[in-house]
């Protein structure tokens, strides 16, 4: 530890470092030049010796590589400032408190931001692409509050322990986005159970996210009744580039596929059909043949969610208690199963949304009626432990690539 003003290049034989921390502080990052200077002698060493700062160490290093700083109106204070890791796309919630900012776009060649806030969209973090220096602006130690960014530290601890070897922070700072130019949306089809009105709405927001990216459009949905196939144009629900309405057929998918060449696939915003219809297109190898990537939601994700067999299972391996429940394929197989857990039973259709073919079978003969229903409309059936009287609390949570969760409601139900 040496005082803000310790000139490193006049004294190189005082002290022997591996790395150079540079710690957070108050005030105005330009009333420093003494840091800025020694910052500038230590950057300039070769072989380059880890560097890694917080706060105004972040300003600090910053100016040392030639960048600007400037005043913010109010600053950032507080426990909850979403910050965005521009390496990956998560957003990690970090403590602040500064005055001040580093201007992004006055950084220098072989420097770039490492992270942003997402509240203001004000610099979070520079690194640079070649050698082992970086800084954030927020306060990864964060005493008293989250911890999410704490990783920082073992990143610049584990150069500063290769100092021998090369050096190189930007392991997935060279992460480039995979850009796609056109997808194919499968849309909701006919109003039914499991593909009803909100999967219209969930797949004219698909289009509306899809089209802020720049990506053409294509729209298979034979039913001209819904939002998503509008061919009005307006900021709430933009339409698609194009629209067929055709049924939502494997064959028929496929040959859009072959006349209009997508990069990408989304099944996931459309219902049941549409991931009957993703799940068999992949299994089968036509869209890997085709080189059309599934976006979203992946098809092993929906066949674990929607084979309760395979549910179960996943449950089972991460240690999570669940009611008992069987699948069956046919009505002998259900009758068994059912005496196995004990009347009354859950008969539920697998691979099917909204509740379609379910019923409670109170004895066998109730059971043979409700299985018979749910075989014609699945080739696969799950016979459940009967849990009504028990409290169910249910938590909708949303996950993106990156990893992001939010929480978007809960619900009791008694």
């Amino acid at each position: 530890m040496v005082p803000f003003d310790y000139d490193l290049e006049a004294n190189p034989a005082n002290i022997e470092w591996d790395g150079l921390f540079l710690s957070n502080g108050p005030g105005d990052p330009a009333m420093c030049p003494q840091t800025v200077k020694s910052i500038q002698y230590a950057l300039a060493l070769d072989p380059p010796r880890p560097i890694f700062g917080i706060c105004l160490g972040n300003q600090l290093l910053s100016l040392a590589a030639g960048a600007k700083t400037y005043k913010l109106k109010y600053g950032n204070r507080g426990m909850n400032q979403p910050c965005i890791d521009l390496r990956t796309g998560r957003c990690y919630i970090t403590p602040q408190n500064h005055g001040f900012a580093v201007d992004s776009d006055s950084l220098p060649a072989h420097w770039k931001p490492l992270f942003m806030n997402a509240n203001d969209l004000t610099n979070e973090g520079i690194v640079h692409t070649e050698k082992p220096f970086f800084s954030v602006q927020f306060h990864p130690e964060a005493s008293g509050g989250p911890l999410d960014t704490a990783f920082l530290f073992d990143k610049f601890v584990g150069h500063v322990k290769k100092i021998s070897q090369p050096l190189v922070l930007q392991d997935g700072l060279a992460y480039k986005k995979k850009t796609y130019k056109k997808v194919l949306l499968v849309g909701s089809g006919g109003l039914s159970i499991g593909q009803a009105g909100e999967f219209d709405y969930s797949g004219s927001q698909c289009i509306k996210a899809l089209k802020e990216e720049g990506i053409e459009v294509i729209l298979i949905n034979p039913n001209i009744a819904t939002v998503q196939t509008s061919s009005e144009k307006n900021d709430a629900t933009p339409a698609a580039d194009k629209v067929y309405f055709l049924p939502i057929r494997p064959h028929v998918v496929m040959d859009i596929i072959a006349k209009e060449k997508p990069d990408g696939i989304i099944v996931s915003m459309g219902g049941q059909t549409a991931l009957n219809v993703g799940v068999e297109l992949w299994n089968s190898g036509q869209l890997q043949k085709a080189g059309v990537e599934v976006l979203g939601t992946q098809i092993p994700a929906i066949e674990a969610t929607e084979d309760r067999e395979i549910f179960s299972q996943k449950l089972q391996e991460i240690g999570e208690s669940i009611a008992l429940s069987y699948s069956a394929n046919s009505v002998e197989e259900a009758v068994e199963v059912a005496n196995k857990i004990g009347f009354p039973v859950l008969v539920r259709a697998a691979f099917a949304l909204g509740g379609l073919g379910s019923g409670f079978a109170d004895n066998e003969s109730e059971l043979k009626d409700l299985a018979a229903k749910a075989f014609a409309s699945s080739n696969q059936i799950l016979i459940d432990q009967d849990l009504r009287g028990w409290k169910e609390l249910e938590y909708e949570v949303v996950r993106d690539s990156s990893d992001n969760c939010i929480t978007v409601c809960n619900v009791s139900l008694f």
